[in-house]
C-alpha cells in the first residue's frame, strides 16, 4: 500500500510543481487592441486584482490590428506556460466563416479559461433624426432606403454583424461607412454624418444622458441593469437581432491543467468583489464567469449560430 501511495505522489508531481510554482514571474497579457478601448476599461481593473491574488503584475501589451488576429497568432504560437495570456471577444469563434486563412485554430491552438463579462450592444442615432424609437427608425429606412448612413467600426467586429442582424430582420438598406475603430464612428454619429452605430453601451451611456445621442434598443433579450430604460430589440418587434460583446480569458492549449486552475480560481474571486464588480458595472459591463469547459461549449455554440447567417451576409475578411 505504501509503495502505491508512493507512486502515486511521483505521478502527481509534475502538476503539483506547476501549481505550487506559478506565477514565479510576471505574466504577460495580450490585449489584441489599440488602447483605450473597451477591453481595456475592461482588462485593466481586473488585471490588477489578479496582481494582488497571484502575486504577480500582469503586463498588458496591447497588440491591436487585423480585427484581433495579430495578437491571436502571438498567444496561439506562445509557450504554453501560463506566462503568456490574451482576453478577447467571443466573435473570434465565428472567424473560421469569415476568413479562408487563419494563422492558428482557435479550437485547437487555444484553453479558454473563463468568460469575464459582457457588454450589452445597443442602436444609437443621432437625435437629429425625426423619430423617437426602433419602430419609427425601421419606418423611416424602408420609406427611404439607403439614404442613411452605418458607422461600421471594424468589418466582422460584433457590432458590424449586430448591424447586419438588425438589417436582414427589418428589411432595411443602409450605407455602411467604414471606421478604423469604434471611436472615430462614434465622433461621426455625434456629429450628423453618419445616423447609427452599434455601440457597447458603457462606452454611450453618458452621450445618452447628455441628449447627445439617442437609444433605440438593445441587441439583448433582457433589459439592462445598468439602463432599465433602454428597451430591448425583442420588445421592439425584432426577437432575432441579438449579439452582445463577451469577453473571455485564453490561454496557449497544452497549458498545464493546475496552471488553468490557478488562474480560472484567481479570475472568479476576483470579478466577485465588490469593489471591482462595482467599477465594472458603472463603465457598463455585466460579470458573467464559466468554468473552460462551458466556455469552450460556448465558443462552439457561437460558432454554430452563426454558420447559417453568414452565407447569406456575403462576408468574406480575406
Amino acid at each position: 500500500m505504501r509503495r502505491r501511495t508512493a507512486l502515486t505522489a511521483l505521478a502527481l508531481w509534475p502538476a503539483l510543481a506547476h501549481a505550487q510554482a506559478y506565477p514565479a514571474r510576471p505574466i504577460r497579457l495580450i490585449i489584441p487592441y489599440p488602447p483605450g478601448g473597451g477591453t481595456d476599461a475592461l482588462s485593466r481593473p481586473w488585471a490588477e486584482r489578479m496582481r494582488v491574488r497571484l502575486g504577480q503584475p500582469l503586463i498588458i501589451e496591447n497588440r491591436g490590428g487585423a480585427a484581433t488576429n495579430i495578437g491571436m497568432e502571438l498567444a496561439a504560437r506562445a509557450a504554453p506556460d501560463g506566462q503568456t495570456l490574451i482576453i478577447n471577444a467571443d466573435n473570434v469563434a465565428l472567424f473560421p466563416h469569415l476568413y479562408q486563412r487563419l494563422g492558428y485554430d482557435l479550437f485547437r491552438d487555444f484553453m479558454p479559461i473563463t468568460y469575464l463579462a459582457q457588454s450589452p450592444l445597443v442602436l444609437g442615432i443621432n437625435p437629429a433624426l425625426p423619430v423617437r424609437n426602433l419602430r419609427e427608425f425601421v419606418a423611416l429606412l424602408q420609406r427611404e432606403p439607403e439614404k442613411y448612413s452605418f458607422a461600421n467600426p471594424s468589418i466582422g467586429s460584433p457590432h458590424h454583424l449586430g448591424f447586419e442582424l438588425f438589417a436582414r430582420e427589418a428589411g432595411v438598406r443602409m450605407i455602411q461607412v467604414e471606421y478604423r475603430g469604434g471611436g472615430p464612428a462614434l465622433n461621426d454619429v455625434l456629429a450628423g454624418h453618419v445616423q447609427l452605430g452599434v455601440f457597447s453601451l458603457g462606452a454611450v451611456s453618458s452621450h445618452f444622458q447628455a441628449g447627445t445621442l439617442r437609444p433605440l434598443a438593445l441587441l439583448s433579450p433582457t433589459r439592462s441593469a445598468a439602463a432599465p430604460d433602454i428597451p430591448t430589440t425583442a420588445e421592439e418587434g425584432l426577437p432575432a437581432v441579438v449579439n452582445a460583446l463577451r469577453f473571455l480569458l485564453f490561454a496557449p492549449a497544452q497549458t498545464p491543467r493546475p496552471i488553468i486552475e490557478t488562474l480560472h480560481a484567481a479570475s472568479v474571486e476576483s470579478l466577485a468583489e465588490p469593489a471591482l464588480r462595482d467599477a465594472l458595472t458603472r463603465a457598463g459591463f455585466e460579470i458573467m464567469t464559466t468554468t473552460p469547459e462551458q466556455a469552450m461549449a460556448m465558443l462552439r455554440a457561437e460558432n454554430q449560430r452563426w454558420a447559417p447567417i453568414l452565407p447569406g451576409l456575403n462576408l468574406r475578411l480575406d
